[in-house]
């Protein structure tokens, strides 16, 4: 379970101090000071259900200063930045329009943090419902910094265009502050998705369908880096999944934009480090090391993030979790990640997944895989050669199928070799074939619905993956004139296999009878 517990961190020593505020189910670490407002609504006071969430918590104020060159130290958003950005107000200041109604209906409040609040609203221009976000009135009069800040984290997700992005629609001024509108999106995080998937016993499907929304995760990390910004704030709290299957990487709060450095420029290599001072921003249970140390960032900061992410899946916590706020920091920076193995929620974790969570989350940055798209081929790699299927292992000589049985499991060699034969009526052994790593065996009692046609010995030691037939069928099912092909193929192979059989029983020459 995630934890409720409130955080309040401090920087290392030497560092400026600065209070954390944090909310029920959010630990992000947030530079603003504590105070009565700085937490979402306990959920029975919340007008609305934890089920619905625009585009990120608002605990966490943007660092970045928008996409695109800036000088420096100069802010993207001074106090009067409505004449910057080209407002008068949106279209519901219109005073032709106001005299009928307001272009948005504000109809209940979602979410509330240090930083201000956010509404369900609905958009009476386009006739659908949306997020408004804006910043507390007291805030955005006397802070121009958190102003800009705020500007800065509608700029860059609103040039994130990207199916698993969540859509900015408008960023309007008004009196009271500015005001962010944005896609509503309707569904739950991920968070809420992996916790209800450990509670109930392990379901293949619903563990594979995880790790598909992880690729669609990993889709929106790659484009924002081909874009130049890190999210800096990767966890399963800041993913949406929607009612129909949406998926949507959320709060780019923290977002920094970074760019090439010389010698990457040079090298032709594309991994750019931050040219930004080090700050401490993020979420330590799941910050990598050199975020949560303060150091220079780059593209597998979020790959640490992205694994994370694989890590709450097999063990249901994050890779720095603790049990008080100041140890959650101090795992983040010790550069020791917690080894998944040792808290696994289910027992039939591959070895080959905890394999690429563990070198996701490694210490050191040069470990981990490179990019985004690195971390989701090794995922979809892992998918396709079924890598959920559970591991046997048999000693030499132990008998792996029996001929005349009935199968309910096929079998995938991983490691070994195996030997196929068949008994004859008179009770001699034929062999048919050895087999090695890769093989498979056992479908075709499975396809068919008959019994073993021959058995299978492990000639050593021999490691092979199971394939239960409700597997087998589901993957068929996917594509059912390939799984008629399959199943016409396995009948046809069992009935030349009868015929060659009875073949050669007939050809083995009968015991001659003693003379006399």
């Amino acid at each position: 379970m995630v934890s409720d517990t409130k955080v309040s961190l401090t920087r290392p020593p030497g560092a400026a101090s600065e209070p954390a505020a944090s909310a029920p189910r959010d630990r992000s670490w947030t530079p603003h000071p504590p105070g009565p407002s700085d937490e979402l609504l306990p959920p029975a006071e919340r007008p609305r259900s934890e089920r619905e969430f625009p585009v990120g918590d608002f605990e966490s104020p943007p660092t970045a200063r928008g996409i695109g060159p800036l000088p420096e130290g100069e802010s993207s958003a001074p106090p009067e930045f409505g004449l910057e950005l080209g407002l008068d107000g949106g279209l519901d200041d219109d005073p032709e329009l106001e005299q009928d109604t307001p272009r948005f209906l504000t109809q209940e409040e979602i979410a509330r943090g240090g930083m201000g609040r956010v509404w369900r609203a609905f958009d009476q221009v386009l006739q659908r419902p949306v997020a408004l976000k804006r910043v507390h009135g007291a805030l955005a009069a006397n802070n121009p910094e958190l102003i800009a800040r705020f500007v800065d984290e509608a700029r860059i997700t609103g040039q994130l265009d990207h199916p698993n992005i969540v859509p900015v629609h408008d960023l309007q001024a008004r009196p009271d502050g500015p005001r962010l509108v944005m896609k509503l999106i309707e569904g739950e995080t991920l968070t809420t998705y992996i916790e209800r998937l450990h509670q109930e016993q392990f379901d293949l499907e619903q563990a594979e369908a995880v790790l598909k929304i992880f690729s669609k995760v990993c889709d929106a990390v790659a484009f924002a880096h081909s874009r130049g910004v890190l999210h800096r704030d990767i966890k399963p709290d800041n993913v949406m999944v929607g009612t129909f299957g949406q998926v949507y990487l959320m709060d780019w709060g923290l977002a920094l934009q970074i760019v090439p450095t010389l010698d990457a420029r040079e090298s032709g290599e594309f991994l750019r480090r931050s040219t930004f001072p080090p700050s401490i921003v993020g979420t330590p249970e799941f910050m990598a090391p050199e975020q949560a140390r303060g150091d220079l960032v780059d593209e597998r900061t979020d790959v640490f993030g992205l694994g994370g992410i694989l890590y709450f899946l097999l063990t249901g916590r994050g890779p720095n979790a603790g049990d008080a706020p100041h140890r959650v920091l101090a795992q983040a920076q010790s550069s020791r990640p917690r080894d998944p193995e040792g808290h696994l929620v289910w027992d039939c974790v591959p070895p080959s997944l905890v394999a690429i969570t563990k070198k996701a989350i490694a210490p050191a940055p040069e470990d981990r895989f490179p990019s985004a798209n690195a971390l989701k081929a090794a995922v979809e790699d892992f998918l396709r050669g079924g890598g959920w299927f559970p591991v046997r292992r048999f000693e030499p000589g132990e008998a792996i199928v029996t001929e005349g049985e009935r199968g309910d499991s096929a079998y995938i060699i991983v490691r070994g070799e195996c030997e196929v034969f068949k008994t004859l009526p008179d009770g001699a052994r034929t062999v048919l074939r050895r087999m090695g790593a890769g093989d498979v065996f056992g479908e075709t009692a499975l396809l068919t619905g008959e019994t073993r046609s021959a058995s299978v010995v492990a000639l050593g030691e021999v490691e092979v993956q199971v394939v239960t037939e409700k597997t087998l069928r589901l993957e068929l099912q996917h594509n059912r004139w390939l799984g008629a092909f399959v199943v016409a193929l396995a009948e046809r192979f069992r009935e030349k296999d009868a015929e060659l059989t009875e073949l050669e029983s007939q050809s083995t020459p009968s015991p001659a009878a003693p003379e006399g």
